[in-house]
């Protein structure tokens, strides 16, 4: 009788276990999986917010894990590509600046906007956006522009 009591309070409490969050997505450097960023989303049931961390890994040479800040589960991480030929990224949430690297993955520091290392605000280009999607925590890619044709490309298929 104890262990059907013991059984029947292990399932009564998994519900309340299902309302963590311990999630993630990931951005692929290059579309190589062993090369990426990965926001990682983790909280009890009592927390009315997330801590986020942040995975850099260009395996096998490195992998890190870095604490982020607590957010609202529903914040949007925005990753920037800063300085490519070095493997730096920045993350930005609201209006907080976060700066990783790739190449070592040990670099990681908090930012401001108006940071010297940052020439007229220009955070480089914008990759993507980590966040909810139909309710799953997921990496959406920044839709690239579509180039226009030169002018002498567009007269001569018109002809």
């Amino acid at each position: 009788m104890r262990r059907l009591s013991c059984a029947l309070l292990f399932v009564s409490l998994l519900p309340l276990l299902s309302a963590c969050t311990n999630d993630g997505a990931a951005y692929l450097v290059d579309g190589v999986q062993q090369n990426n960023i990965s926001i990682v989303r983790e909280s009890l049931l009592w927390d009315k917010q997330v801590n986020l961390y942040v995975v850099v890994s260009r395996i096998p040479d490195c992998q890190r894990r870095h604490f982020i800040q607590k957010a609202n589960p529903r914040a949007h991480i925005e990753l920037w590509q800063f300085r490519p030929n070095e493997g730096t990224y920045i993350l930005k949430i609201g209006n907080a600046l976060y700066v990783t690297e790739t190449r070592t993955c040990e670099s990681f520091a908090q930012m401001d906007e108006n940071d010297e290392a940052i020439p007229d605000g220009n955070l480089g280009r914008q990759l993507g956006t980590f966040g909810l999607v139909n309710g799953v925590f997921s990496f959406v890619p920044t839709e690239e522009p579509e180039e226009e044709p030169a002018d002498g490309a567009q007269e001569s298929a018109g002809q």
